[in-house]
């Protein structure tokens, strides 16, 4: 027969016990999250205003080159209104579309009155 010791499980209630505080602890913690709040505050400021820079330097770029393309195509589109409304182009146009100079006394001028008479 071999010998085995048997042990019964006694629950231990300490409900009732607390450990003592160390104040030391708590003085060198809330010295350390005085330390080191600010700088992790200011890292994070610093960290969103970068952020904020890049997003506004992305911005410029991308308005700078919208501005370039409608600058391209206002001078392109200058350009064509120039030629369309040449003398020559004009008479060509017309000749195609059949029109004819005006005949003597087909032209009336009428004068514009004039500020004063206007305002009469």
């Amino acid at each position: 027969m071999s010998s085995l010791a048997y042990s019964q499980a006694k629950r231990v209630e300490n409900l009732h016990l607390t450990r003592e505080r160390d104040r030391r602890r708590g003085r060198q913690l809330a010295t350390w999250l005085l330390a080191i709040v600010p700088v992790a505050c200011a890292l994070l400021v610093y960290a969103a205003l970068h952020v904020e820079t890049v997003r506004v330097g992305y911005t410029r770029e991308a308005r700078q080159r919208l501005y370039a393309q409608l600058d391209e195509e206002n001078r392109r589109l200058k350009a064509e209104l120039v030629l369309a409304s040449a003398p020559s182009r004009v008479v060509e146009v017309a000749t195609k579309k059949g029109l004819k100079p005006p005949r003597p006394g087909q032209v009336q001028y009428i004068e514009t009155p004039s500020t004063e008479e206007a305002a009469k």
